[in-house]
């Protein structure tokens, strides 16, 4: 039953613990349509253990949401690090939800791309935790629930916020300077162990931001092929129309010549705030 689990807690459901998606699936009338990114965890203990004791069920469901979360942050960072070409189903046995289905379909976005690979560095961080939990109980004569409850306490306090983060990132497209003020707005609160986390996220995003500043300021080269940086070439975006185009061009040519190298910029460059 504890190995059960402990696979649970890395994302893999099973006839111990599933995934009412997985039933939803099966049963697609049975219940309404759950969202991409639920509320509530949805994984839940088999309904069918009879074995287990209403005190040990109590504990397991309050630690399977750490799965849930765990799994989601994994689909997050898998999509956005194009880590895979191939769909996700091939080397993991999860449920087809519907960001699975859509695979890298959606907007492209190297600052979700670098907020994934901080994603990345906090999973490993959870990994290895229950690495650890898992030797605890192997080297412990008579293993408990504590033991795995003890290891990974911490974790409460991490990924729920986290999971948060990934749906407003992808509920609301967030990408470019809209995804670093979000990062940055949650930065502001009050637990140090989620504030080192989104810090760590935040400066991940702060490179990109980085290199892009220096590719143009150094070397005139703008680097945005995902259009998230705040100076665009004026043909990448129709952010006005012919007429007020031209009217902008005119009023330009009626400047001095000492400004041409100026008005060839505001001709082929804009700053969008």
């Amino acid at each position: 039953m504890l190995h059960e689990l402990l696979l649970a807690l890395v994302g893999c459901t099973g006839d111990f613990v599933i995934d009412e998606r997985d039933l939803q699936e099966i049963l697609p009338e049975s219940a309404g349509p759950i969202p991409e990114y639920p509320d509530q965890p949805t994984f839940r203990l088999a309904p069918d253990l009879s074995f287990i004791h209403p005190s040990e069920r109590a504990v397991i469901e309050r630690l399977l949401p750490l799965g849930f979360y765990y799994r989601e942050l994994d689909h997050f960072a898998a999509k956005h690090r194009n880590l895979s070409s191939f769909p996700l189903s091939k080397y993991f046995t999860l449920p087809q939800t519907p960001k699975l289905q859509k695979g890298n379909t959606g907007n492209a976005s190297i600052y979700c791309r670098a907020v994934a690979n901080g994603i990345v560095e906090i999973l490993s961080v959870y990994r290895t935790a229950v690495l650890q939990v898992e030797q605890n109980l192997l080297s412990d004569p008579m293993p408990i629930l504590a033991t795995v409850t003890k290891g990974l306490n911490k974790f409460d306090v991490l990924l729920p916020p986290l999971y948060e983060l990934i749906a407003e990132i992808e509920s609301e497209d967030l990408r470019g300077g809209q995804l670093l003020n979000l990062l940055h707005k949650r930065c502001h609160c009050g637990v140090p162990e989620l504030q080192a986390c989104i810090q760590r996220l935040l400066w991940h995003g702060h490179q990109v931001l980085y290199n892009q500043l220096a590719s143009w300021m150094i070397y005139g080269i703008l680097q945005d092929p995902h259009g998230e940086f705040f100076i665009q070439r004026q043909g990448d975006k129709d952010v006005e129309s012919e007429s007020s185009h031209s009217d902008m061009s005119e009023n330009l040519k009626q400047k001095s010549y000492e400004h041409a190298a100026l008005n060839d910029w505001n001709i082929g460059f804009h700053i969008f705030l």
